[in-house]
């Protein structure tokens, strides 16, 4: 039986009219079959390529994985076909190899349209690809993926819940463990310490920790800069969880914060908690961008980031919460919403909290309680 996630690729490429998808994003690969590449070396210097998913109408799909992946994890009902990466004997070929190995299968097929997603398709393999196979017109459904994977399902959910509950986790342990004259990376180091040991194991971890004068550039990696009294910490913690990401900011101070701080993140919070009541399904995603920025630029200040986006298999998706998108918000999209404000040289702030978009309005997925 054909699992619900291929029955809506399978419904994409009839509305796209192609006659196979050629799939080699991390993003699809993770989504229609459950892959997940590791990620904190960066991209692999083997392969320009992990693995691509390839789905002929009315055959079996099937997944082409770098020798060096494991293939632990995929849904069933996938053929499983490695290329050859990793190799001493004779110079590196991916791209060669994966080429190769699609072509045996392309060739051989009649007039036909592919779909595929085109800034994730290698030039090297694209062009071996096109010059074989004259036959077959190729044509980019990456936005049909993207919406896709805007509602998510029950599983999605649940996998979600236990991400946010690390994010929840690590900015307690950022809160409880800052202390005077401690840097913020190691500040840092112990709180993904934390994080990890309650994960059972090693945690991708994106994150921006900055405090004192560095909150007003937004965000960035933690540093050697200590931390000194008064001073605000921002923390924006994203993991990946069984190949989904959570995603929360906080903002908290060293010491005792001024009253210019306290008023300034109490109106952050009434932005956040505005914005969350104004989510239900209908509601455009330009116009909850449009009534968060009017609610802070009230405060005397602004932001020049997203107000929000999705969160799934990659951390920024759709529905992006900006200007430009008229997207209106379905039942199932879960969303990341988080306004701040800065002063040039001075400070910042920002909270984020991820909602569930629900049939009748929302739900807070993230639980951890935003106070200074």
């Amino acid at each position: 039986m054909i699992q619900p996630r291929l029955q809506k690729l399978d419904a994409a490429i009839r509305e796209a009219k192609v006659d196979l998808v050629l799939l080699t994003s991390l993003a699809s690969l993770g989504y229609f079959a459950g892959y997940t590449a590791g990620i904190e070396t960066g991209p692999s210097p083997f392969s320009p390529v992990l693995g691509a998913l390839l789905w002929i109408a009315g055959e079996p799909p099937q997944i082409f994985l770098a020798d060096m992946e494991s293939s632990e994890g995929l849904f069933p009902g996938f053929e499983v076909t490695p290329f050859e990466s990793y190799t001493v004997e004779k110079p590196l070929g991916a791209a060669k190899d994966l080429a190769a190995k699609l072509l045996a299968r392309l060739e051989k097929l009649p007039a036909c349209r592919a779909g595929i997603e085109a800034e994730e398709l290698p030039a090297a393999i694209f062009e071996a690809l096109g010059s074989r196979c004259p036959q077959i017109e190729f044509q980019d459904i990456k936005p049909a993926l993207a919406k896709i994977r805007m509602i998510k399902d029950e599983q999605e959910i649940s996998i979600l819940r236990e991400a946010l509950e690390l994010c929840d986790l690590g900015q307690t342990l950022i809160k409880k463990l800052a202390q005077l004259g401690m840097t913020e990376i190691e500040l840092f180091a112990d709180m993904r310490k934390g994080m990890e040991s309650s994960a059972g194991g090693r945690l991708p971890l994106l994150a921006d920790l900055v405090s004192g004068p560095r909150t007003a550039e937004i965000g960035g990696p933690p540093t050697s800069r200590r931390l000194e009294n008064g001073d605000l910490i921002i923390s924006d913690l994203v993991p990946r969880h069984r190949g989904y990401w959570g995603d929360t900011w906080n903002t908290c101070v060293v010491g005792e914060p001024t009253s210019e701080q306290r008023k300034l993140f109490e109106g952050i919070a009434a932005a956040l908690a505005e914005g969350i009541e104004r989510v239900r399904p209908g509601v455009r995603a330009s116009d909850l961008d449009r009534n968060l920025r009017k609610r802070v630029l009230e405060l005397g200040g602004g932001y020049p980031h997203h107000s929000g986006h999705g969160l799934g298999v990659t951390w920024h998706e759709e529905p992006r919460i900006v200007p430009y998108n008229p997207l209106p918000l379905q039942p199932g999209m879960v969303i990341a919403l988080e306004p701040g404000i800065y002063f040039k040289g001075r400070f910042g702030l920002r909270l984020e909290h991820v909602i569930l978009v629900t049939e009748k309005g929302s739900e807070i997925l993230s639980k951890f309680r935003h106070t200074l």
